[in-house]
């Protein structure tokens, strides 16, 4: 009876979707940390259930930058006057790491301000970290990953989002810890997929009974991330 219990068990997990990648912080406090990289076409992955049937928009990670690099900053600078300057800079990090995996770089530096609240920070990451989409963090204070650099932690960033978003190999060597935990790689190709697998539970629970309800509210964590990213787009 153990033996068919978890026979059962294992087919449920590997029916699901990407696994689970032990992120499980509230996403409405800032972290910081992630990013991916890579050229492919993802005409051939379909998105998640939740995304398929609830959301209107649909809009792919992988991809071109839309936002220049000026965008990026003056949209940074709007939102955060006092920002030092050394985030000023990684907007140009941003579109280049991402063009070099095929990954939208406006679209991860939009997660990278989601998660570290316009780098102000005050959560669970620390500055110092170079983690600017909160790889590695569960909440409770634990600290995550740490990159030698704002570039490497980048790159980190891309590489992961590109685990997500594609089959494809990394062009570049893999910087990123939790690359090996996405065990069914391309299965979030879109950002409105982001809820419940980049982090969990991907909503905010205070407003919504489930990921479902948020995702019909256009309010998910991914759905957040992508208004900030249109926002940008519309900055003179």
């Amino acid at each position: 009876m153990r033996v068919l219990f978890l026979w059962l068990f294992s087919a449920l997990i590997l029916l699901s979707g990407c696994a689970y990648e032990e992120t499980s912080h509230n996403n409405l406090s800032p972290r910081a940390t992630r990013t991916t990289v890579g050229k492919v076409s993802q005409s051939n992955v379909k998105p998640s259930h939740a995304t398929e049937n609830l959301s209107q928009t649909h809009t792919r990670i992988t991809g071109k930058a839309r936002c220049t690099a000026e965008q990026m900053r003056k949209f940074l600078k709007q939102r955060h006057p006092k920002v030092n300057n050394k985030y000023l800079l990684l907007p140009e990090i941003y579109i280049s790491e991402g063009a070099k995996e095929g990954i939208r770089g406006d679209l991860a530096f939009a997660q990278a301000l989601h998660e570290t609240n316009f780098f102000k920070f005050g959560g669970d990451v620390l500055p110092q970290q170079n983690n600017f989409a909160g790889l590695g963090t569960t909440g409770k204070g634990i600290r995550g990953h740490s990159f030698a650099t704002p570039q490497l932690g980048v790159r980190a960033q891309i590489q992961h989002l590109k685990a997500y978003a594609s089959t494809a190999p990394l062009n570049n060597p893999c910087i990123d810890p939790r690359f090996r935990y996405v065990k069914n790689r391309g299965c979030a190709p879109y950002i409105e997929d982001w809820g419940g697998k980049w982090t969990f539970p991907g909503y905010d629970t205070k407003k919504y009974a489930s990921l479902r309800d948020a995702l019909k509210h256009r309010d998910s964590y991914g759905d957040k991330i992508r208004k900030l990213c249109e926002e940008m787009e519309k900055v003179k």
